[in-house]
């Protein structure tokens, strides 16, 4: 008798999240990661990079491409500002392996881009701080890539909020901000 009520709920909670594609790193799908997989840009395609600053709470990165028959969201996973330049490198290092074998936060998400099609970003933050909850987000970039070009978004928080900027990263050491 349990069995014939469980099953139908199994399935009712199983639909639940149907309105988002998600191919974010589990480690059920994957297992344990130390890093995330790497994007390359080519004669067709665009990289992409998605990074946290300013804090370490974890920011969940979905995008959208304009040639996809199925427009909803597509959830690539989750950053976390490592701290990588602000403390020891072995800290960071650390931290990093600790948050990408166990709950796949990496310090950079990439994947690639169509050249010449638009393409969304959309960067959100939410969860408990200490003795808090914070939401910030979701924020969303769209822009056009350009062939063999590789281009930064950035989520960054900034006193009690949070903005979203994407710039093209395509020359070392430079940063040229793309759209307003």
């Amino acid at each position: 008798m349990k069995a014939g009520l469980l099953l139908p709920f199994i399935f009712l909670i199983a639909g639940c999240h149907s309105n988002v594609r998600d191919s974010s790193p589990s480690l059920l799908k994957d297992g344990v990661q130390l890093q995330q997989k790497t994007a390359t840009p080519d004669a067709h395609h665009a990289k992409v990079i998605m990074k946290a600053t300013g804090y370490r709470y974890p920011v969940e990165f979905s995008v959208r491409r304009a040639a996809d028959p199925d427009q909803r969201m597509e959830v690539l996973g989750t950053v976390v500002d490592s701290g990588r330049g602000k403390v020891f490198g072995w800290i960071a290092k650390v931290s990093e392996a600790a948050n990408s074998a166990t709950f796949k936060y990496f310090p950079q998400l990439e994947t690639q881009a169509n050249a010449d099609e638009p393409f969304e970003v959309s960067g959100r933050s939410n969860g408990m701080g200490t003795g808090n909850t914070y939401s910030c987000g979701p924020l969303n970039s769209t822009f056009t890539p350009e062939r063999s070009k590789v281009y930064l978004v950035e989520f960054q928080f900034v006193g009690q909020g949070c903005e979203q900027h994407v710039y093209d990263v395509s020359q070392p050491g430079q940063r040229s901000p793309i759209g307003a």
